[in-house]
């Protein structure tokens, strides 16, 4: 198993004007955990973890060198983005053995323009944009990639209609909706079918309207 050091420093549980100090020195507050491991809080650097998280690399696979001590495997399990600056705020790691499965949580990237869109008039609309995996660390997709270019209209598209990779099984419920494409001749008949039942109070009203006049 490959591991990709990545350095930190291990810190006291304190308040949060500890975090806000060590933010501002460029670090980011983190905690290691695991089986058979104890909690322990950590800090690691800014920029030495947007090079981990960089496209293509989610679950790239670490070995955490705490206060220069190496044989600590991990992955990136979860973090936390400030809502308006979008900086990472938190980073759990979550310990790893190369013959143990662990659940993720892995994007869903759909390309490609659909028939039932381009020539059929549909609507697509994807759903999920995140699945639950489980699988061994080395086998852990980093992202779920579909080609939806020859998908039709009247489709929808579920978590167990995916083609997973070898190793690699659902943690997430199988009928998971990810994406569907809805015939817009079908959203119209529903329209026209309500506009009738919508004029009928209408029409009550006016026809009741010269009956008040004549009293």
């Amino acid at each position: 198993m490959e591991l990709t050091t990545l350095k930190a420093t291990s810190r006291v549980l304190g308040a949060n004007r500890e975090n806000k100090r060590l933010r501002k020195a460029g670090q980011i507050p983190a905690v290691y955990y695991g089986k058979g491991t104890e909690a322990v809080n950590i800090s690691v650097s800014a920029i030495d973890v947007r090079k981990v998280l960089a496209p293509g690399k989610r679950y790239t696979l670490l070995d955490l060198e705490i206060d220069g001590k190496a044989g600590n495997p991990a992955v990136i399990y979860n973090y936390q983005k400030d809502a308006i600056s979008q900086a990472i705020e938190h980073i759990d790691f979550l310990k790893i053995d190369e013959n143990s499965m662990v659940k993720v949580r892995v994007p869903v990237k759909l390309s490609g323009l659909p028939v039932g869109v381009k020539t059929q008039g549909g609507v697509l609309a994807q759903e999920t944009h995140y699945l639950m995996l489980s699988a061994k660390p080395a086998s852990i997709p980093t992202v779920l990639d579909l080609d939806i270019s020859d998908f039709e209209t009247n489709v929808t598209f579920y978590a167990k209609d995916f083609k997973l990779p070898e190793g690699v099984t659902l943690a997430s419920g199988p009928r998971t909706v990810i994406f569907s494409i809805s015939s817009k001749s079908k959203k119209k008949d529903a329209a026209d079918a309500a506009a009738p039942a919508a004029a009928a109070p209408a029409a009550d009203a006016a026809a009741a309207a010269p009956a008040a006049e004549a009293k």
